[in-house]
């Protein structure tokens, strides 16, 4: 089978499609919920599912790539095609899906990758390998080969193109697909709103930094703002418009609220709006799931859920039931939208200023669009010809946007009709009747073959007509949203879901506490009754048992087995961690008692520190979101120092660094990755100096190279004078600016350098650390910071300066793997008081003093406790009462991060497909608070009961039970 496209849609052996898809990921649902979520998508009115393939999901370790179980990629491509959908796929290889390293292996960021995302050879050759593997599996599915693979794109949102690098990647990219035989359509979805009517392509509205490749449709990327599609068009006439990602949520950060944005009434309207626009769309996400593990990139929360149509544990939120008319209309009349254009004299229909009117005309006839932004209930609307002098009152509902036929022609042509002012939702062949639907409480007035009957909407009703040889059956706004259209035909109205057909024939409809009463459609299209049952479910979660702990052993600093010497700290990636903590030990000798201040002086990630078996706090704990966006306040900018007691003699540190997830624009290596000092200081800037644009070394302009900085121009500096002191070190930490520094007019590389941070994303708010040279110490030397893009006031305000005493380095550096679930099988304690403590239990106590809870001082810990298989169907959640932070194990599976912080997320979604008759929950606490509060509860899905019906034997719906 050929699949090729036009300016209007793909076309399979001559058919027109017209995709309605939802972005559902395998690898954020275990493998025995695929099934039920891809139904999930069909029933909601989608004909595709889009994936993203993550890279760094399949090759944890290099050249070992994993496709089993739960990453069985192939077979979820099946799934998709068993239930007769289409998939689109996104291999990458970045995918963004603010995924740890936005898919890119983190054991790349321990190789001497100088570009990732280019054209650069230690990137290219594992991307090589990587792709000879996984392009077999998607090509042998191809639609032309018998598969669902209707598309596949090339990488994703690529923001680079001004550079020849940038131009060749995407090319390899390219060829690479055509190595192993990828023949459908090459989508790219380079393109954003720029405006409220124009776009940006690779994140640049200058058409020399754009990439338009030959044979590659690029599709965009948005959310409720639906016209700059058309400025896309004009780019790109020869192809379909496609909106890859129709954005129905927002990701959540840890510290934020889930917000509702964009709420379902304009996520319906900008549906219909798309349609009318001629763009496919595809719900990104139309279903989140949960990043398990340590999947989740930089500070992304556990739940991937937030705000999309449907919720974890598979919650058919407002907004599934909210889009499924336009959905159910898309799918029903694809055949006109696949083959019909805009019409510029709107077929002569007249409607008020503010409303957006677009008419779409095709081979049987006409629709009109309309919508409006301002909150208006009803609108009118004058018809031409065959209703010429005829004015419609047209009532919007919830969504503002309604779909009128315009001499619209049905079942073979021999029903037309003529207008109407009620939205077209479906077309039952069989039955020949036609579903519309509108806002309770008002009047359809509908026009077949010349003859015009008026129909009640009535609320939770479902009334019929006959007209013009026709069945016209109307429906309100929430049983338009309950409308089931099933594999065989059979119509039903009313229900909260309908499940799979069972092997008997009958249908699963599931009916809930607040379920209508619900109607099927007679073999006459004609309403009749369709009694559903609801059982209220009276079992209760299993309470958690035999508590048990064990604190970590790590605290004295290497008296446990398995330290092995560092030279000096390093990365997690050098070594040989991609996932998970990683313990740091180190040493520092003390003349006498007291309180110092600790400087790392170059961590991006949490690491919590200890001294002499006492917590201290946590470095860049005030962080606020991701590592590209700004902070809440100007403090956070700068590298947190901590307050640590010391002892006279030798003191023992030991740091617990964190794994928040990979930066998800490019992977930026987390842990220790510079000397630790004990005595720093801050050291305020007397007076800064301006300093007329001065020319570039070659070092600096590789450094500072981005697309706003592509030529070695001269840059403007700030300077001051420095005096460290004498026997003391200085350093240099500068937030979001690009910036490069130089001592005495030589250049200072800062640490862990890398050639060009900015090549990629140049809106990085990276903090870089420098160190000063020696010769900074014991007297005045000059500091010069030239800067690109941004002003003289940014670089003073990002900046901030510590020196230490010499002496004051950490030595004697060892590091140990992190264990998942420690070791309370050989060493653990009873939970035995687990009444819920006091609000405020944990206490900040003044400089030098410990953290402490009730008198206990913090220290990591593991927690086990048992629980047997939950009775029912409904999802269960573990929520986490007053523990904080941490990591949460079922059965020696990882389910993912907890973090008690800024009420972003308390509960947990505990797969049942990884339970079993008797279940092991182990959590990991970074600082050993107890359990309180600590339970299972079920999740809001699945409060249903499920009924059967035989609509072909007759036989009513019974109670499944």
């Amino acid at each position: 089978m050929n699949v090729t496209y036009d300016s209007k849609s793909f076309l399979a052996a001559g058919r027109r499609i017209w995709l309605t898809a939802g972005e559902i990921h395998y690898f954020r649902h275990p493998r025995a919920e695929w099934r039920p979520a891809l139904l999930r998508a069909k029933r909601a009115g989608l004909n595709a599912v889009a994936t993203y393939v993550p890279w760094n999901f399949h090759e944890t370790t290099e050249g070992d790539a994993d496709f089993a179980g739960d990453k069985d990629l192939a077979r979820y491509i099946d799934l998709i095609g068993e239930l007769g959908l289409y998939a689109m796929l996104r291999p990458g290889p970045y995918i963004c899906s603010e995924w740890d390293g936005g898919g890119i292996p983190a054991w790349l960021c321990a190789k001497p990758v100088l570009r990732f995302r280019e054209d650069d050879p230690v990137y290219m050759a594992a991307l090589e390998s990587w792709f000879d593997r996984l392009l077999p599996i998607i090509a042998e599915r191809q639609i032309t080969r018998g598969g669902p693979v209707l598309t596949v794109q090339n990488e994703n949102e690529y923001p680079g193109g001004w550079d020849d690098s940038m131009r060749r990647y995407i090319r390899r990219i390219g060829g690479m697909f055509r190595k192993h035989g990828i023949e459908v359509p090459i989508l790219a979805c380079n393109v954003h709103g720029d405006s409220e009517t124009t776009v940006r392509i690779n994140d640049s509205v200058d058409e020399k930094d754009q990439i338009l490749e030959p044979g590659t449709i690029l599709t965009y990327n948005h959310h409720v703002v639906v016209d700059p599609v058309y400025d896309l068009k004009r780019k790109q006439p020869d192809a379909p418009v496609v909106v890859t990602e129709f954005w129905s949520g927002a990701p959540v950060h840890w510290g934020d609220r889930v917000s509702d944005w964009p709420d379902r009434r304009s996520l319906a309207r900008a549906a219909y709006e798309y349609a009318s626009a001629g763009a496919q769309v595809c719900y990104y996400m139309f279903d989140g799931g949960t990043n398990f593990g340590f999947g989740g990139g930089c500070n992304i929360a556990t739940s991937y859920a937030s705000g999309y149509p449907v919720g974890e544990g598979g919650l058919l939120t407002d907004k599934y039931y909210a889009i499924r008319p336009a959905n159910l209309f898309a799918g029903q009349f694809a055949d006109f939208l696949a083959d019909s254009e805009s019409c510029e004299d709107r077929e002569g229909i007249g409607v008020p200023d503010g409303v957006r009117l677009v008419v779409r005309r095709g081979r049987d006839g006409a629709m009109a669009f309309v919508s409006a932004h301002d909150g208006r209930k009803e609108i009118a609307v004058e018809l031409p010809g065959a209703g010429a002098g005829t004015v419609l009152t047209v009532h919007l509902g919830e969504a503002q946007a309604a779909v009128l036929p315009v001499g619209l022609k049905l079942f073979g042509g021999t029903a037309t009709v003529d207008y109407g002012n009620l939205t077209l939702l479906a077309r039952d062949e069989s039955r020949r009747a036609l579903l519309l639907y509108g806002p309770a409480g008002t009047e359809g007035v509908v026009s077949v073959n010349g003859e015009v009957v008026r129909i009640p909407v009535g609320r939770r009703k479902v009334e019929a007509r006959e007209a013009g040889g026709i069945t016209l059956v109307a429906a309100d706004e929430e049983m338009a949203g309950r409308c089931w259209i099933l594999e065989d035909g059979s119509v039903a109205f009313g229900p909260d879901y309908a499940g799979e057909r069972n092997r008997d024939g009958a249908w699963e409809l599931l009916a809930g506490e607040g379920t209508p009463s619900s109607v099927y459609l007679d073999a006459g299209g004609k309403p009749a009754s369709l009694p559903l049952r609801y059982v209220p479910e009276t079992i209760e979660p299993p309470a958690l048992n035999g508590w048990r702990s064990a604190a970590s052993p790590l605290l004295a600093a290497g008296a446990a087995a398995g330290w092995q010497p560092l030279p000096e700290p390093c990365s997690h990636e050098e070594l040989g961690v991609t996932q998970g903590y990683v313990w740091y030990a180190a040493e520092w000798e003390s003349a006498e008692e007291g309180v110092e201040t600790l400087l790392v002086s170059h961590a991006p990630n949490r690491v919590s520190v200890f001294a002499n078996g006492s917590y201290c706090g946590t470095h860049a704990d005030r962080r606020s979101v991701r590592m590209r966006d700004d902070y809440g306040h100007p403090a956070d900018w700068a590298f947190e120092e901590l307050t640590v007691p010391v002892a006279k003699g030798r003191n023992k540190f030991v740091f617990l660094s964190d794994d928040p997830g990979h930066n998800y624009d490019v992977p930026v290596p987390v842990g220790l990755r510079g000397p630790v000092y004990v005595g720093s200081r801050r050291v305020p800037v007397g007076s800064f100096r301006e300093v007329a644009p001065q020319r570039v070394s070659e070092e600096a302009f590789r450094f500072l190279y981005s697309r706003f900085y592509r030529e070695p121009a001269p840059l403007p500096a700030v300077e001051f004078e420095l005096d460290a002191g004498a026997g003391r070190l200085a350093f240099l930490s500068i937030h979001g600016v690009h910036a490069w520094v130089t001592v005495d007019g030589e250049d200072v590389l800062p640490l862990s350098y890398p050639e060009s941070p900015w090549t990629m994303f140049a809106q990085i708010k990276r903090w870089l650390t420098w160190r000063l040279p020696d010769r900074a110490s014991g007297r005045k030397c000059t500091v010069r910071i030239q800067y690109a893009e941004t002003v003289a006031d940014a670089v003073r305000e990002n900046l901030t300066v510590y020196t230490v005493p010499r002496s004051g380095e950490l030595t004697n550096w060892r590091w140990k793997r992190w264990r998942e679930t420690g070791d309370i099988a050989v060493s653990s304690l009873e939970v035995k008081n687990r009444e819920a403590e006091k609000a405020g239990a944990v206490v900040l106590l003044p400089v030098g003093s410990r953290v402490l809870r009730k008198g206990k001082a913090l220290t990591p810990a593991y927690f086990e406790a048992g629980f047997p298989m939950p009775g029912g169907e409904r999802p269960v959640f573990l929520d986490v009462g007053e523990m904080f932070k941490g990591q949460i194990y079922l059965n020696g599976r990882n389910v993912g991060r907890f973090w008690r912080f800024g009420g972003t997320q308390r509960r947990y979604c505990l797969p049942r497909s990884w339970m079993q008759e008797s279940n092991r929950l182990v959590l990991f606490e970074e600082l050993g608070l107890a359990p309180q509060g600590v339970s299972l509860v079920f999740g809001e899905a699945g409060r249903w009961t499920a009924n059967r019906w035989s609509p072909a034997s007759g036989a009513m719906p019974s109670d499944k039970r």
